[in-house]
């Protein structure tokens, strides 16, 4: 396996927990389709560069294999692929330039995406400098943005990547895979088992995330049924209005924005954050060979200072979900007695292309929250509080989680692992799935991993963070508990710092919510498995015991080899 990503104190966390030996069986109904990791292969789109597994080279013709193997020179092969790319990744743009020059092998070593993708963001960085416009490529772009201007206007042409028979590479060809995996058929249709009214018990059998529609919902059933109960729930048509029917049509997004606004990105696998004009985050989306993790639009300032953007949406949605509602009769969120601007971050816009997305986590700071599907569509994979996921590594206080860099490796790694667990789990522990429509909003509950992909080629949505009753008891123990991971706060000068968070937001609830304080506060255990066994009062073995010969493992440490990439396309 790659390198793995590494979240450090601030980030998401979470802690193993053993699980319960006895296993359930249970016959799916048959309309149930689960899908399997072939159902990812059929990649249509071949490697730009004609790249192929490894294990193809067996099949090569008598006269191919007269060439040298995978066509590197002896030079070459003294490091594998691997090596080649860590080398590769300290070269600046104009030593890159040069190594594509010098081979075959090198040529399509140094045009992978992500080596130029992370040149044009250090070089943003450094310059403090936007994205203002791209090319057709981010090798590209980088020469759009920071050749001379008169060198580029007389000798910019956009470079098509050129088909070198005889690489072979099991490396470069999984980044390719990961970034192309095929989208099942079944994540794409509203199934009968999404509508279906299913009892309790038999919900409870399938771990389906269950579905209803805004109209058959009571800010008392929601409360009660999915709140209280820390039970995530789809409501279809919630966030029906005006931003699902004009946000599919980008002029219309940018005829009411700022063209010299700015929208963060990000990605697990990206050195660095990157800033985008509206417009050039679009064409961007529209490369053709993006990077495996592309980055992802997540901007918490999107709607300062656009009114017109939240006219088209929070309106109707706070009119059809008054429960979410914060001025409303229903108001639960409950950090917004501590100020807009001073509570930490809370509310962003994201965007994303297909297979863009987010690797697994648990939401920030002991929060629920919910997600509005605005465009596209987008799959849930849900794992209960204290089970991660397979290839999920949590440390055993929860500061660090080590887990695959893109959802595509996770998918490639670990889907036959998941549906193990969704057959073999007990049935409080199992996964749950589901696909979000446009107009169709989730609830995350507090202290559940997640991970989404993004199935369209324009995918858009809202989210928003909250306490309400269900969790504040928690959250309380958290901002004392757990400062070192507290995030949302820590870059922005009017917020209250994470050692301050709890005091604050005792006092204000002290004179603006007492009931449900002193319900709070008279909480002293979690009840949420996500934090339980991390709790500062539980010691671990070896603060029990000074003589313990037990080592506590880093997560790399605790990360065990996987088998080698192992497909292989004729």
């Amino acid at each position: 396996m790659r390198e793995r990503q590494q979240y450090g104190r601030n980030d998401d966390e979470n802690n193993n927990s053993e699980v319960n030996a006895k296993r359930v069986k249970f016959s799916a109904s048959p309309r149930t389709k689960r899908v399997t990791l072939s159902d990812f292969t059929c990649i249509q789109d071949p490697h730009p560069f004609g790249v192929l597994p490894g294990g193809n080279q067996f099949f090569m013709s008598d006269q191919s294999a007269q060439q040298p193997t995978s066509s590197k020179s002896l030079l070459e092969q003294v490091l594998d692929d691997k090596l080649w790319q860590t080398v590769l990744s300290y070269c600046d743009a104009k030593t890159l330039g040069n190594v594509v020059q010098v081979s075959r092998y090198l040529y399509v070593a140094g045009h992978q995406s992500e080596l130029w993708r992370d040149l044009v963001l250090r070089q943003c960085d450094a310059t403090k400098i936007a994205i203002t416009k791209v090319a057709k490529s981010w090798k590209d772009t980088y020469v759009l943005l920071f050749s001379p201007t008169t060198t580029t206007q007389r000798l910019f042409v956009q470079s098509r990547p050129m088909n070198i028979p005889g690489i072979y590479s099991d490396t470069i060809y999984q980044s390719h895979f990961c970034r192309s995996f095929a989208i099942p058929d079944a994540w794409l249709v509203r199934t009968n088992d999404q509508n279906e009214n299913y009892t309790e018990q038999q919900q409870q059998q399938r771990r389906e995330i269950p579905c209803v529609s805004v109209e058959s919902i009571s800010p008392q059933a929601f409360f009660s049924h999915y709140e209280e109960t820390n039970q995530p729930v789809v409501i279809q048509g919630a966030a029906n209005g005006k931003a699902v029917d004009c946000w599919s049509n980008w002029e219309y997004l940018q005829a009411h924005s700022s063209p010299t606004k700015t929208f963060r990105t990000t990605s697990g696998a990206a050195p660095l954050s990157g800033y985008f004009t509206l417009d050039a985050y679009r064409k961007y989306t529209e490369f053709e060979y993006l990077e495996e993790s592309p980055l992802y639009l997540f901007d918490r300032n999107a709607f300062v200072g656009n009114e017109q953007w939240e006219d088209d949406f929070f309106p109707d949605f706070y009119r059809q979900c008054p429960y979410w509602d914060p001025s409303g009769q229903y108001g639960h969120d409950l950090l917004q007695h501590l100020g807009s601007r001073q509570r930490p971050d809370h509310t962003w816009l994201i965007a994303g292309p297909k297979r863009s997305g987010s690797v697994f986590h648990i939401d920030p700071n002991c929060t629920h929250a919910w997600n509005a599907c605005i465009q596209g569509r987008k799959r849930w994979i849900f794992y209960p509080p204290g089970d991660p996921p397979p290839g999920v590594l949590p440390s055993l206080d929860g500061d660090e989680v080590a887990l695959p860099l893109s959802v595509g490796e996770w998918i490639v790694q670990y889907w036959e692992e998941h549906m193990e667990q969704y057959r073999q789990r007990p049935v409080g522990s199992r996964p749950m799935e589901c696909t979000t429509f446009p107009g169709d909003v989730i609830f995350v509950p507090h202290g559940w991993w997640h991970s989404v992909i993004n199935l369209d080629d324009v995918n858009i949505a809202i989210t928003h963070n909250y306490l309400s009753p269900s969790n504040l008891g928690n959250a309380l123990k958290f901002f004392v508990e757990k400062q070192d991971h507290i995030s949302g706060c820590r870059d922005r000068a009017e917020s209250i710092k994470p050692e301050m968070i709890h005091d604050a937001l005792v006092e204000a609830l002290r004179t603006k919510e007492p009931k449900h304080l002193e319900k709070a506060m008279a909480q002293t255990e979690w009840t949420c498995r996500a934090w339980s066994s991390q709790s500062t009062n539980q010691p671990d073995k070896e603060q029990q015991d000074p003589t313990s010969e037990v080592k506590r493992k880093t997560i790399m440490e605790q990360t065990e080899p996987l088998a080698s990439f192992t497909f292989s396309f004729l």
